[in-house]
């Protein structure tokens, strides 16, 4: 079996995996990996796909589209060879960090710069905009970030303290087991 890589993107709708699951069965594929998200009303998807030796990336796609055209699907497709990239591990302490207000340019710049130069890895990533009742644009930023032990919180919380005071945002900056237990919402 050859490893390929799989994305999908347009708009969301039910069966969009299904569909792409179909044509996988259909060619005795098989995912190993998958994530998905919709941003506003835009599917967005990433696998790593199993597929047998004799079947071309061209075959997958080609069936991938042909299952989406018969269902009146409009998404766009692609097939590359997956390329195992060096394993890029933190090691550190897991974080939320929460960005909120006026949406603005240069505010996920300002932040992610940060993060960067303190070799802080995004773990996951969510921007959540909204218009207000006063029609202003507004922004909810959410970082999953895993910080490295040899950073001092403090000084990190402050930095991005004073971005989100110059940003005219607040922020949140929490351990990620205090953020789940704060959050957490009980089914009985």
């Amino acid at each position: 079996m050859d490893k390929i890589l799989v994305t999908v993107a347009g708009p969301d709708r039910a069966g969009v995996v299904y569909s792409v699951a179909e044509a996988l069965s259909k060619l005795n594929c098989n995912f190993v990996d998958m994530s998905q998200t919709t941003v506003a009303d835009q599917f967005s998807s990433i696998m790593i796909v199993n597929k047998p030796k004799n079947i071309s990336k061209e075959k997958v796609h080609s069936e991938i589209v042909k299952i989406f055209e018969k269902r009146g699907f409009n998404m766009w497709v692609d097939v590359l060879d997956y390329q195992a990239g060096s394993v890029f591990h933190t090691d550190g302490e897991p974080f939320v960090v929460t960005v909120d207000g006026k949406n603005g340019k240069g505010l996920l710049l300002a932040f992610t710069r940060i993060f960067f130069e303190g070799k802080i890895n995004i773990d996951n990533f969510r921007s959540i905009n909204q218009e207000s009742f006063d029609g202003i644009e507004k922004v909810l930023l959410v970082f999953e970030i895993t910080v490295p032990f040899d950073i001092d919180r403090r000084a990190l919380h402050k930095t991005l303290s004073d971005i989100a005071k110059e940003q005219g945002v607040s922020l949140s900056m929490q351990h990620r087991q205090i953020f789940e237990a704060i959050h957490r919402v009980s089914v009985a």
